[in-house]
Parts: C-alpha cells; sequence; structure tokens
C-alpha cells in the first residue's frame, strides 16, 4: 500500500500544479552583468559538479553576462514499476547544481530544454528507448507540466528557455517542424504560465543560409509567434559573412512580429588552422581572437543583442579547437583549462562593444520565401522586383538565380536608391524553358543567393 500511496503523490506533483521556486536569487546574480556576451557551455546533465563549477567561474572571469546549459527533461523526470504499479520520480540533483553555481556566481543561465522522457515519446518506428529522447512529445499535456515544473523551480534564477537545441537537425530531433511547433508552443505555456518573468527562446537552427525550417514552423501555427520573446540564430561563417546573415534574421523575425532581443546562441571560429575557413584569419589561435575581434561589432551593429561564443573544445573536427578555452572533452572532474588569447578578446567584448553599422544593404528581392511567391515566364524571361531600404543607396550586386540542380543565371542589380525599387529581366535559356515547361503548374523552386551561397529568397516558376 505504501508504494501505491507514493505513486500517487508523484504523479500529482508531475502533473498538478507546479511547485513553488525552491531558489531565489542571490545579491550578485542581481547585479549581475548586463553585456552582449555570453558562454555556450556544452554542460550536461553527467557532467562533473567540480567541471560545472570551472566553467561558471571562468565566465565570470571573462565578465559574460549569461552562460547556455543543457536541461535534460529525462534526466528529471523517470518513470519505473514496483510490484506492477507505475511510479514517476523526479531527480533535480543535476540542474539545481546550475541554479546555485548561477546565484554564487552572478551569471544568468539560459537553459536548453532538450530530452523527452521515453515514456512521452512519440518516435519512429525502430528507435530504441535509449534514443528516444531525440524524439517529438507525444502527450503535449504531461510535456507542457514538465516545463511548467521546471520553469517554476527556478523562477527568479533561471528564466530563459531555449526549446531544443538545432530542431532543424535530424541528429538533434527525429520530428518535423510542425511537432516542433507544437512543443514550442506547449513549452512556452509551460513557463509562461509557471513564472511571468520566464521568456522562451526559439530553439537555433544549424542551417542559417535559409528559413526553410523556421517557415514551416511559424507558418504551422499562427498564434506561435507570439509566444517566443527570444528570436535565435547559429552562426558560423566568414567574418564577412557574419553582420549580412545576422541582419538577415532580424529581417526575418520581423516580418514575422518576432521582435524580442536576437540572441546568437552558438557563435564560433576554429583555433586550429586546419578547419579555419575564413582565408583572411588563419594560423592558430591568434587568427581565432583576431577572428572574434573583427565579427563581433558588426554583429551587434546588425541587430543581435547577445552572442553565446564557443566557451570550450567539444567533440572532433572544427569543434575540437572552437573554445576560447582549451579544455579536455568530455570534462572530468576538476579540469585543467587553458585560455587562448580569444580569452582576453572576450573578456574586452564583456566590457564594451562600440557596434559597427551594417553598410547599407543589398536590394533584396520583393519576392521572398514570407510571402510564398510565385512568378510566371513571361517572353521567356522572369521578372525580379528589387527593393532597397531607406537607409542610403544599395550598390549594384551580383546575385545567381540558382536551379535546384545547382545551374544558376547571373543576376546584376542596379544601384537602387534608398526607398526606391528596380526590376530585373532575367532571360531564359532553352533548356530552362523546356524545365519549366515540362514543370507547368507545379512550377521549380529556384533560389536567389549570393555568389557566396547565402540563399536570399525562395521562388517558385511557373512555365
Amino acid at each position: 500500500m505504501k508504494a501505491v500511496i507514493c505513486s500517487a503523490v508523484l504523479a500529482a506533483s508531475l502533473y498538478g500544479v507546479a511547485s513553488a521556486a525552491a531558489f531565489t536569487p542571490s545579491q550578485q546574480l542581481r547585479s549581475a552583468p548586463a553585456n552582449h556576451v555570453g558562454f555556450h557551455s556544452m554542460l550536461f546533465p553527467t557532467t562533473p559538479y567540480s567541471a560545472k563549477e570551472e566553467m561558471f567561474a571562468q565566465a565570470k572571469a571573462a565578465g559574460a553576462s549569461s552562460i547556455r546549459v543543457d536541461l535534460s527533461l529525462s534526466a528529471i523526470f523517470t518513470r519505473g514499476e514496483y510490484r506492477g504499479h507505475p511510479f514517476y520520480q523526479t531527480n533535480w540533483a543535476a540542474t539545481d547544481q546550475y541554479a546555485e553555481l548561477s546565484n554564487r556566481y552572478g551569471v544568468r543561465v539560459l537553459a536548453d530544454v532538450y530530452a523527452t522522457p521515453w515514456f512521452i515519446a512519440d518516435c519512429p518506428a525502430g528507435v530504441s528507448r535509449e534514443d528516444a529522447y531525440h524524439c517529438p512529445a507525444a502527450d503535449l499535456g504531461r510535456y507542457q507540466q514538465m516545463v511548467a515544473d521546471v520553469a517554476a523551480r527556478y523562477a527568479g534564477v533561471i528564466n530563459d528557455f531555449e526549446i531544443i537545441n538545432e530542431p532543424d537537425t535530424s541528429r538533434a530531433f527525429y520530428g518535423t517542424p510542425v511537432q516542433y511547433a507544437r512543443m514550442l508552443s506547449a513549452a512556452a505555456d509551460g513557463v509562461h504560465g509557471a513564472n511571468p518573468a520566464g521568456r522562451v527562446a526559439i530553439g537555433g537552427v544549424a542551417r542559417i543560409s535559409d528559413t526553410v525550417f523556421t517557415d514551416a514552423v511559424l507558418d504551422s501555427d499562427s498564434s506561435l509567434a507570439a509566444k517566443i520573446d527570444i528570436p535565435t540564430m547559429h552562426l558560423r561563417t566568414s567574418a564577412r559573412g557574419t553582420a549580412t546573415l545576422v541582419s538577415a534574421w532580424r529581417e526575418y523575425y520581423d516580418a514575422h512580429g518576432i521582435r524580442g532581443p536576437l540572441w546568437l546562441t552558438e557563435f564560433g571560429y576554429p583555433a586550429a588552422t586546419a578547419f579555419q575557413y575564413d582565408t583572411k584569419f588563419q594560423g592558430g589561435e591568434e587568427a581565432q581572437a583576431q577572428f572574434l575581434a573583427s565579427a563581433m561589432p558588426g554583429i551587434i551593429g546588425a541587430g543581435a543583442d547577445k552572442f553565446f561564443v564557443t566557451q570550450r573544445d567539444w567533440g572532433s573536427g572544427a569543434f575540437a579547437s572552437e573554445g576560447i578555452l582549451d579544455a579536455p572533452d568530455p570534462l572530468p572532474d576538476n579540469p585543467v583549462v587553458r585560455r587562448r588569447p580569444a580569452f582576453d578578446v572576450i573578456k574586452r567584448a564583456s566590457a564594451g562593444i562600440v557596434p559597427v553599422a551594417v553598410p547599407a544593404p543589398r536590394g533584396t528581392t520583393r519576392l521572398s520565401s514570407r510571402q510564398k511567391s510565385t512568378i510566371k515566364v513571361v517572353r521567356k524571361s522572369v521578372t525580379l522586383i528589387f527593393a532597397c531600404p531607406a537607409v542610403g543607396a544599395c550598390p549594384q550586386d551580383r546575385l545567381l538565380f540558382r536551379y535546384p540542380n545547382g545551374n544558376a543565371y547571373r543576376v546584376i542589380t542596379p544601384l537602387i536608391a534608398g526607398g526606391a525599387t528596380a526590376s530585373v529581366k532575367v532571360p531564359l535559356t532553352k533548356t530552362g524553358l523546356r524545365q519549366f515547361q515540362r514543370a507547368g503548374k507545379r512550377g521549380l523552386l529556384m533560389r536567389l543567393m549570393t555568389t557566396k551561397g547565402v540563399v536570399l529568397s525562395k521562388i517558385r516558376v511557373v512555365g
């Protein structure tokens, strides 16, 4: 009988009204700095406490205002069985450490909420219980309550929650954009209901050169945009391209009515020469520091409010040297870390960044993915209409109008005065015309791109 009673109590705590806050903000946390710098720490439930403490201490030493950590729901909410009776348990030990360290070091936490508990997961066929944490939630009511319990427990200490890291990738999320949208909506309702000061960030996507996944998420629920407090993006590109991409995503979110602070929840550059992809910044750790110093002013000037620079090395390839701390991975007890030259660059940025305004932006086509535009072939050509924001003239630019197979037409936009528009007629080859004719009403999905491969618009052309 005792086991049954215990089960009932535990189930009630899981599905009932969220409990009161277990922590109160310390004076150190209340006086935490408000700046543009955060750390992407890759701290997990299994990370030893001493290693978590070291990362918080390093964030404090660099003057960072925030630190991004992983908060696993499947590590908190577990299910078992005793004498035929199911019961539910909560284990707050690992996440309580985040709250305690945040209070002690005065660094705010951005919690990346992930890992669906297996017993509420809706997994594709063949997915094991061990991998079920990648799956979308089948029971959105239970999922919402779990998130609400987390938000209530840490209210005042942990107020910011990013829902699932890189949900556009199959390695992180086994669901569809619609399933992600439902989870994001449920999580937002849970956070906002449990903590009036709580804020919800849409999960940063890995593919930043287009908006295909985010389009599908936002289009699936017209009420979702109003629930998102913090728009996000991940950023790994050349120093020259950083501001352009930030500006494009800021404009994208604004167009969808999501006008909260834009956070780059992952931002970094490798320290190993072999993986330094920007030809202007190669040569090891000094080049990493120079890259960050060059990119940060433009990022803030382009409309970002905060960037979370990679704090430590992780995994293999480019990520194995992306940290501003040279540290072992996985982090052991009492890890020995070495500050790379980039650490001092970030420390100076924490003290203040002078934003650099983005140059007059390129003319952007009115035929954007947001408008689901379809254009027709008329007299063996298509016409693209470009607009220039009223912030100064948009210079002549070279773009590509690219087929799905990679073939492309060259497009040269004229000089466009601020606030004005200009049309560009793109003549089509015989081969291109045949492809459009075969596609008929369905059309071909073309992409308007920069010569560097950045997607500006997706346009469906019918024959």
